[in-house]
């Protein structure tokens, strides 16, 4: 039963009851939700800002997981890093030196690192930095690992055809050491023996009897057998494959044709004198991708290591004649 209220008249010295409207009723309860409702967000405020509710304290122990799951995964690539350096140096230093290839290049192997973000989708993620990073490395690693497996492969195929390079590579000088007198020229700069202007010669030069046998240093096919226009006079070329040609020039006869096939030995033609030749030599280059090599590094089939550094001492006291 409501409380009945009263209040005092002074003129009538009497005791009124205190009517109360329905409007007046519903305001004064309304203003009492509101108050409440107020204050219980109040409390609800001060009381999460100190305390956790278990379910934030189930979020936050999640979190802390998932951070520390993070730190462990960065941790194995890390790991997994360090594993293909090793193998990235063994590959450049042992594996493809083994098969005369070159090193592949920094820049090469860290293709696709750096550059644009691909990871933007990921910056307003929780944890978005350590996603961003540990995506970033995988990225790498990914990109990595498949251009070590093509320098793998390489690899294989040279190996599986270790035999057929060996005997195509050459190996050997192109004219017997009983047959020719002295080498004349080294691979180097020189000057030119015509001109007298600083020229790099890109063989070297055997000198001896006219009519010596020159032979084909390794297996190959022969892709040139003419008079060459550009010096070289009488000039044989072969293609061995694995990217190595050889030339034998200033020739005095030739004994094979475009297309043959030779071996290692045989003869493909004699010493002589034509085209831009001060007397009758030899000149044999060894061109290696495309580029002119030193042939003194490939003869070690022919001849000792006494043989071979005493011919390194020789050519040291003579590469530099244009002092």
């Amino acid at each position: 039963m409501a409380k009945i209220k009263y209040r005092f008249d002074p003129y009538t010295l009497t005791y009124k009851k205190i009517r109360v409207s329905s409007k007046k009723k519903f305001v004064n309860v309304l203003s009492f939700f509101f108050v409440t409702i107020v204050t219980a967000l109040i409390l609800h405020v001060v009381v999460t800002s100190y305390y956790d509710t278990p379910q934030v304290k189930e979020l936050k122990a999640e979190q802390k997981k998932i951070a520390w799951k993070f730190d462990v995964l960065q941790n194995q690539l890390e790991e997994v890093n360090s594993h293909l350096e090793l193998v990235e140096r063994r590959d450049d230093r042992l594996y493809r030196p083994i098969f005369e290839l070159e090193p592949i290049p920094d820049n090469i192997r860290e293709a696709g690192t750096g550059g644009t973000n691909e990871f933007k989708d990921l910056e307003n993620l929780p944890h978005s930095e350590k996603l961003i990073k540990t995506a970033n490395k995988i990225s790498n690693l990914r990109k990595r690992i498949y251009i070590q497996s093509k320098s793998f492969d390489s690899v294989a195929v040279l190996a599986r055809n270790k035999e057929e390079m060996n005997s195509c590579i050459p190996a050997v000088q192109p004219i017997a050491i009983k047959d020719f007198g002295r080498i004349s020229d080294y691979f180097g700069r020189r000057r030119d023996p015509f001109t007298g202007e600083p020229r790099m010669h890109r063989g070297m030069d055997f000198t001896g009897p006219v009519g010596t046998d020159i032979y084909a240093t390794g297996d190959g096919k022969v892709i040139k057998a003419e008079f060459s226009r550009f010096g070289y006079g009488k000039e044989v070329v072969i293609d061995h494959g694995f990217g190595y040609k050889t030339i034998y020039a200033h020739l005095r006869k030739i004994e094979v044709e475009e297309g043959d096939e030779v071996s290692r030995g045989d003869v493909i033609g004699t010493l002589g004198n034509t085209g831009r030749s001060t007397g009758p030599h030899l000149h044999y280059e060894i061109r290696r991708n495309h580029r002119a090599v030193n042939p003194m590094h490939y003869y070690f089939n022919d001849i000792s290591a006494e043989e071979y550094d005493e011919m390194i001492e020789v050519a040291s006291k003579s590469r530099n004649p244009m002092d």
